[in-house]
């Protein structure tokens, strides 16, 4: 393996997610650093692309992320975490800079109150936390470094996803309910490091592309990153403006 400042890593298993990833290399604007894919024992990997690490999962579905810290490759200055569906579109290296200050840095999901997350207020009440309307991260795009901090977010992470499973199964509230209770800040990046195409307005550059559907090749392509434009169902709708007031045209489906 070589060795830089950075390392990506990824978390697949199965032959559609793991074609995911190799779509995510091919397809990005990824930094000069490691790449390194944590799978199960049996997919089928193409390893001479990239570094494998194959591991005896403890928990299932998404809730697998959790376990991340047991396999973090060791030694370098900061890390980034990225789910398989992710593609990279421009420059990141803030991510990291904020990460080496904050310790770790991310997207808001600003689809998902905490509290309101699938009945996870029955986990944060069994943990004695209250149900205040509390932000959700969204855990697809992680800069983050290893210190005493850090290490005790994801290892609160693992614990909440493996206690209460029969609960909840999606890692995703379980990270911002380990900050919560580790009393622990991170550095909230713009949704552009972790664009879903749900409707969010975008002010700005694009820098992550997060999701299944197909991105807009125009994504990019503007003048001014003021007023906002936005993306449903991998198409681009921009905004109109009326008596000086702006707004974001619905869907047709909305209409």
């Amino acid at each position: 393996m070589n060795r830089t400042d950075h390392v990506i890593i990824f978390m697949a298993w199965g032959k559609k997610y793991v074609d995911e990833v190799m779509s995510c290399i091919e397809n990005s604007m990824l930094p000069d650093c490691d790449i390194v894919l944590i799978t199960d024992k049996v997919t089928d990997v193409e390893e001479e692309r990239l570094n494998v690490v194959r591991v005896d999962f403890k928990l299932s579905g998404l809730a697998r992320k959790a376990e991340l810290l047991d396999y973090i490759p060791k030694g370098y200055k900061s890390y980034l975490f990225l789910d398989s569906d992710t593609i990279v579109i421009s420059d990141i290296s803030a991510g990291f800079e904020k990460a080496e200050l904050h310790g770790i840095a991310m997207s808001p999901a600003p689809h998902y109150s905490l509290d309101w997350f699938w009945g996870f207020d029955e986990v944060m009440k069994s943990e004695g936390v209250k149900t205040s309307g509390q932000l959700q991260y969204n855990t697809g795009v992680i800069f983050f470094l290893l210190n005493t901090e850090t290490v005790e977010v994801f290892r609160k992470w693992f614990l909440l996803a493996e206690k209460y499973s029969h609960i909840c199964e999606n890692d995703q509230p379980y990270f911002s309910l380990a900050m919560e209770e580790c009393d622990f800040n991170p550095y909230t990046l713009s949704i552009g490091y972790n664009y879903r195409g749900f409707g969010d307005a975008i002010s700005g550059v694009v820098r992550i592309w997060h999701s299944h559907d197909k991105m807009p090749e125009d994504i990019n392509n503007l003048e001014c990153g003021w007023p906002p434009r936005r993306v449903v169902e991998g198409k681009m709708h921009h905004t109109k403006v009326n008596k000086g007031r702006w707004y974001l045209d619905p869907p047709a489906w909305l209409k």
